[in-house]
């Protein structure tokens, strides 16, 4: 049996007004199964625009893409809007090639993103239980880190040679 390879990492952090999820390498149909119930608990949990960092992206595909348009449409019925974050030519010449670059806001930077919903310019918050709000930010980042924890997963390529398994001889 093979089994297909993703790696890929999710972090979330918030703001006053913002869910920023932050995702790294490979977003392709591993991937998205894994993250599609961990963001539809984020929407539930967290309010305010998401935002959606593919910055940090070596790979997207139609999968990746589907689950950024459930996420759109979820948002947009609870009258919240996905802002997404994408600098990487091949990002956003899949954006472009499925029109997806008019469904979506996309900015290039997190500073424009956050411009654009009229929020102060910050950097991320501080970890939580630093810094100002302290109790308050660590309860609602306890929350989000329940509902998308780092994720990393690896399997093997399907080119890769299967291992021996214990009942060969």
């Amino acid at each position: 049996m093979r089994q297909w390879h993703s790696e890929f990492q999710a972090r979330c952090w918030y703001d006053d007004a913002n869910t920023v999820v932050e995702l790294h390498g490979e977003i392709d149909i591993v991937a998205a199964e894994a993250l599609a119930p961990r963001l539809r608990r984020l929407i539930a949990a967290a309010g305010g625009e998401v935002i959606v960092d593919l910055r940090p992206v070596s790979f997207i595909d139609c999968s990746g893409l589907g689950l950024l348009c459930s996420l759109h449409e979820r948002l947009m019925a609870r009258g919240r809007r996905l802002r997404v974050l994408a600098t990487r030519p091949v990002t956003l010449k899949m954006l472009r090639l499925t029109g997806l670059h008019h469904a979506f806001v996309v900015h290039g930077s997190l500073r424009e993103a956050r411009s654009a919903t009229g929020l102060p310019l910050s950097s991320p918050p501080p970890p939580a239980g630093h810094g100002p709000g302290g109790a308050g930010r660590a309860a609602l980042g306890a929350a989000i880190a329940s509902v998308i924890p780092s994720y990393h997963r690896t399997r093997p390529r399907p080119d890769a040679p299967a291992a021996p398994s214990p009942h060969d001889g």
